[in-house]
Order: C-alpha cells, then structure tokens, then sequence
C-alpha cells in the first residue's frame, strides 16, 4: 500500500495541474477507523478508512510510529491535511504528524469505504 503511494508521490507529472482541495474533518470511529470529510465542488465527500493494514501491517516508516498507540491515533483532526497534533501541548507544531491530502484521498479512494459520494450538478 504504502509502496504504491510512494511510487505515486515521486512521479511529478501525476501532479501537475492537479488540485486537491483537502479535508474538512477528521473523526475518530473505532479501533484504526476514521471518518474523513473532503470539500468537493460545492459539495462533500465522505469515507472510512480502516488506518490498521497501514500503519500495523505495513512499514509506514519512522515518522508514523507514533501512531501505532491508539490512543496517539485517537487524538485526530482533519484540518486540509490530516492531523494528529502534539499529544502533549494540542498544538501543530515539530511533534505533530500530518498526512497531505492528497495521500489520505489515495487511500480512501483504494481501500477507503465511500459513506457519501458527490452530488454533481450539471450546468446546461
């Protein structure tokens, strides 16, 4: 999983013009689960994600170790980026852990689960 992102994320072209609006909420459910509100146009997204097989299963690397803790995990906001800031202090800052936007909506889109899909409206 991580791999396949990570191969995404280094190919520039993938990126250009591409823009991602970001998340709006954050919300914890249960066990690695959360609940992940993204703007859309005019409109929101909602998914699961079940965050185990990332973080338990795979190797995430060192800077998502922290998060292995549930209780660490619990302590979650979405906020354009996905946000676990300073258990500690609350703040955002050098020992807080933040996922782009873009990579939460890769995951969600490949093994999140779709509780709200976009409503498009069509201009004529």
């Amino acid at each position: 999983m991580w791999e396949t992102w990570r191969t995404l994320a280094t190919n520039t072209t993938q990126w250009q013009n591409n823009h991602e609006n970001g998340l709006l909420k954050a919300e914890y459910l249960d066990a690695y689960v959360l609940r992940l509100w993204f703007e859309a146009s005019l409109d929101v997204e909602i998914y699961e994600l079940d965050f185990y097989p990332l973080l338990i299963e795979e190797d995430s690397g060192p800077a998502l170790l922290p998060l292995r803790d549930l209780e660490r995990f619990q302590f979650v906001k979405g906020d354009y980026a996905l946000i676990w800031p300073n258990p500690n202090t609350g703040a955002y800052d050098e020992l807080a852990i933040d996922l782009a936007p873009e990579c939460v909506r890769f995951f969600c889109d490949r093994y999140g689960k779709l509780i709200k899909p976009t409503k498009f409206v069509a201009i004529a």
